[in-house]
C-alpha cells in the first residue's frame, strides 16, 4: 500500500485529502449568492430573473466593508462576476449592473445601481467611499461618491 501512495504521490496524483489541503472552492456556484442577507438575495433573483436557470455568481460577485465612521456595513454586488445565458439582461456598452447596499444594523437597503466597467468600496479618513470607473475612458465619467451616513454625496 505504501508504495502505491509513494507511487501516486510522486506522479501528483493524490487527493486533495491526501495532500493536506482541501477541495478547491467551486468558482462559479449559488453558494456566493446564498449566502447573502435575505433582502439582498431578493434584490438580486429580481435582477437576474431574464438569465433563466443557469444563473450563478463567482466569488468576488460580492464585496464587503464597514464605514469606521458611522459603523454601517456595506455590499457590493458585481454582475460582471455571473454566469448569465442572456448577458444583454445585465450588461450594456457601458459595463455591467453594480449595485450597493448598506446596513445600519438592521436590514440591508439599495443605496446604488449603476452600469460601469467597475466600482470599488473604500475608506477614506474612515468613511466609506464607492469609486465609479467606466473602463478605459475612464476620465470621462470616473466618481467617487463619499457616505455621509444617511445618502452617498459626489466628491469634488
Amino acid at each position: 500500500m505504501f508504495a502505491i501512495v509513494l507511487l501516486l504521490g510522486l506522479t501528483g496524483v493524490l487527493p486533495a485529502s491526501a495532500r493536506g489541503g482541501t477541495p478547491p472552492e467551486d468558482p462559479l456556484s449559488r453558494a456566493h449568492i446564498e449566502d447573502l442577507p435575505q433582502e439582498v438575495r431578493g434584490s438580486i433573483e429580481h435582477s437576474t430573473r431574464a438569465c433563466g436557470a443557469g444563473f450563478a455568481a463567482r466569488h468576488f460577485f460580492s464585496r464587503y466593508i464597514q464605514d469606521r465612521v458611522t459603523g454601517d456595513r456595506f455590499i457590493a454586488i458585481h454582475f460582471d462576476e455571473v454566469y448569465c445565458v442572456n448577458r444583454a439582461a445585465l450588461c450594456t456598452t457601458a459595463g455591467c449592473l453594480h449595485q450597493v447596499y448598506v446596513s445600519k444594523g438592521g436590514p440591508y437597503r439599495a443605496i446604488l445601481n449603476v452600469y460601469a466597467q467597475e466600482i470599488e468600496l473604500k475608506l477614506l479618513d474612515g468613511a466609506a467611499v464607492v469609486e465609479i470607473s467606466c473602463g478605459e475612458t475612464a476620465g470621462a465619467c470616473a466618481r467617487d461618491f463619499r457616505w455621509d451616513g444617511s445618502h452617498l454625496h459626489l466628491l469634488k
